[in-house]
């Protein structure tokens, strides 16, 4: 019977994917015809009324009941989760086979910036690049690299879920969090298992191994992943192929002193960017890129000691010219007390701690087009240092709650080769509530102050980089900014939904501008603001035997200087609907998201036509140990651009994986 089950499920599930593929190609051509938008709206209208209807799964029968895993949010987002709406990251319409990016971008609040590849990065509401802040387990991860880090060292495999911060938050995550940040949760192994993934574009191979100790207090993993060059929806070849390999071990504790520990080691090697360069003038590859991070937690007010080592090695090429290297080493290390208590009715949480980037140097070697050393030279050689004391508190009124929290810290940056020394002091803050209309509807209110101080390659750095040759300025001065937000959420048994409107203002705003033909500088041009409006919502419902969830999510952005002018990093407005449908064997999905035009003009970007991305994916329990996946990702192959960046490549074309998880 099981066997029949398959078969059935599979074939109803192709159904459905041929049926909304043919409602999708309808939605592209109207895209493109006039009244393009009326269209749209139109058939995703026939969409939503079309899913329920489709004999998806037929002879499957529902999951008696479903149980809901909730993740622990970080001590830091405990108050703010009070007062604002949850986003929820990651679900079983995530996938990647390639960057993290890809997996979160699917988030209402996140979209693609920058250029491809395994080092694509991500825009949090118009924000971007070291503007945002990356974090593992709650440790802060630094780059060099003014795209931002992308944690690309991270494997897909290894995050168990994702935690956004949306707008201001210092106070939360410190100074390179004024558009927020994304804080990644490592998985733990539960069981002895092995998993295999085969992707057809790029050749895709990974293999994953799994395993924990007998007392269930230590887990490993083991990751191995290849890709080739892949290709765009018109056959064209893009440089994204990577080799990586990597190794997690986890413990947890419920007594003793260490509560937790973890050691994550990644290696990888010939990671090509994916660019619109001209590969006959400009290419970039990045040889090696290794990783060591660690993480040791005790139960003496829950003390959290961190260390990050990471070397990145850049090769620009420049046919019949030259080839620049670039070498940059970090060692970041830190560690971090906090506590919470409460005081009457209001509950406090109090966090003080000390990073430090030791050793973070950047060489650079040249080599004229007949390999003769043009030079060699230290581009780089700078360490920052910052303390910190912050606070936060909640408290649970008769229709409402009440958060708010400040943050005090005092950073110190050093060059090595100029003796330069920059010491600032900054203070944030936020207060926020939310205010229960009823049983079912909520009223919120946000405020929050936020700084960027500015990092060393801005003040330091004197090298080449893909772009061109980049002088840093010892005189830039910190970013602040001031977020303004309100949004109405709904809660009831089957449907909840939360749409926000948002205004951050930034002063001091600092812009690379292109003072010569291959010459580009760091300067604070002006103050800037972005606004702009997010929803998401969920909704539940049993049919056919089957348990539905409907989710749909989407934002717009904007923003400008002072002379009116439109800034970078403003991602064109973005929507996405997903339908899941849930079986007593398997679980399959389906997801349309669409990305409007944009048209406007800003440094460094091009206009991009609107386009609508299909994907879905089907999982199968074969057997209590064998579990098989496939996912299709551009299901109807569209030609468009990752990004509004002038470099940004195409994306992937249809790409098909099957992957096999057996446990033990």
């Amino acid at each position: 019977m099981q066997v029949s089950h398959v078969r059935l499920e599979v074939v109803t599930f192709i159904i459905f994917l041929c049926k909304l593929a043919a409602i999708v190609k309808r939605v592209v051509e109207r895209m493109n015809a006039p009244k393009a938008q009326c269209f749209v709206v139109m058939d995703l209208r026939l969409l939503l009324i079309s899913l329920p209807c489709l004999p998806v799964f037929a002879v499957a029968k529902m999951v008696e009941e479903r149980i809901e895993v909730i993740e622990q949010i970080p001590p830091y987002q405990r108050s703010l989760s009070k007062v604002l709406p949850q986003q929820k990251v990651l679900d079983e319409t995530r996938f990647s086979a390639d960057s993290l990016a890809t997996l979160l971008q699917q988030s209402p609040l996140v979209s693609l910036n920058g250029q491809g590849g395994l080092f694509q990065t991500i825009n949090i509401r118009g924000f971007a690049r070291w503007r945002i802040q990356m974090l593992v387990e709650g440790i802060p991860i630094y780059t060099e690299r003014r795209a931002g880090t992308s944690v690309e060292f991270v494997p897909p495999s290894f995050v168990e879920q994702a935690h956004i911060t949306q707008g201001a938050a210092s106070t939360q995550l410190g100074s390179g969090a004024i558009g927020g940040g994304v804080d990644l949760s490592l998985a733990f192994a539960k069981q002895p298992a092995i998993k295999y993934r085969q992707g057809n574009l790029a050749d895709y191979r990974e293999v994953q191994l799994e395993g924990l100790t007998d007392n269930h207090n230590v887990s490993w993993m083991l990751n191995h992943r290849h890709a080739n060059n892949s290709r765009d929806g018109d056959g064209g070849t893009i440089s994204d192929g990577f080799e990586q390999h990597n190794i997690l071990i986890r413990h947890r504790a419920d007594s003793g002193h260490v509560r937790e520990s973890f050691l994550l080691y990644s290696s990888a090697n010939n990671i090509a960017k994916a660019s619109a360069d001209d590969v006959t003038k400009r290419s970039t590859i990045y040889p090696s890129n290794d990783h060591i991070l660690a993480k040791l937690q005790l139960d003496w007010l829950n003390m959290r000691v961190y260390l990050h080592d990471s070397k990145l090695q850049t090769v620009v090429k420049r046919p019949t010219e030259r080839v620049n290297m670039v070498v940059n080493d970090s060692l970041d290390m830190g560690v971090q007390l906090n506590e919470e208590f409460r005081h009457h009715d209001y509950l406090f949480n109090w966090r003080a701690g000390i990073d430090a980037r030791t050793g973070v140097k950047a060489s650079e070697r040249e080599t004229a087009h007949a390999s003769d050393l043009t030079f060699e030279q230290l581009v780089l050689d700078a360490q920052q240092f910052e303390a910190y004391l912050a606070t936060e508190f909640s408290n649970e009124l008769r229709y409402g709650s009440l958060a708010g929290g400040v943050r005090m810290a005092q950073q110190r940056q050093r060059d090595t080769r100029s003796k330069h020394t920059s010491q600032d002091t900054n203070l944030s803050a936020f207060i926020g509530y939310i205010h229960h209309l009823n049983d079912h509807w909520q009223w919120a209110g946000y405020l929050s102050q936020a700084y960027r101080v500015p990092s060393l390659t801005e003040r330091y750095f004197h090298g080449s980089t893909p772009r061109g040759t980049v002088m840093g300025a010892t005189g830039l001065a910190t970013e602040k900014s001031f977020n303004t937000e309100t949004s109405l959420s709904f809660q009831g048994d089957a449907l909840e939904m939360s749409i926000g409107v948002f205004q951050q203002n930034i002063d001091d705003y600092i812009e690379r501008l292109r003072i010569a033909e291959d010459l580009l500088a760091y300067r604070n041009v002006s103050s800037a603001i972005v606004h702009g409006v997010n929803y998401q919502g969920q909704y539940e419902f049993d049919h056919i035997d089957l348990h539905w969830t409907l989710s749909f999510s989407g934002q717009w952005l904007d923003g400008e200087n002072q002379q009116g002018m439109r800034i970078a990093d403003i991602s064109p407005a973005q929507h996405r609907i997903a339908i899941s449908a849930y079986g007593k064997y398997g679980q399959g999905f389906i997801a349309l998201t669409h990305r409007q035009s944009s048209e406007e003009l800003a440094e460094g970007e091009l206009p991009r036509d609107a386009v609508s991305i299909l994907d879905a994916g089907y999982d199968y329990q074969v057997h209590d140990n064998l579990t098989l996946a496939l996912h299709v990702t551009n299901l109807t192959n569209r030609l468009y651009a990752t990004s509004r960046d002038d470099l940004a490549p195409f994306a992937k074309g249809r790409d098909i994986h099957l992957t096999m998880r057996m446990t033990f």
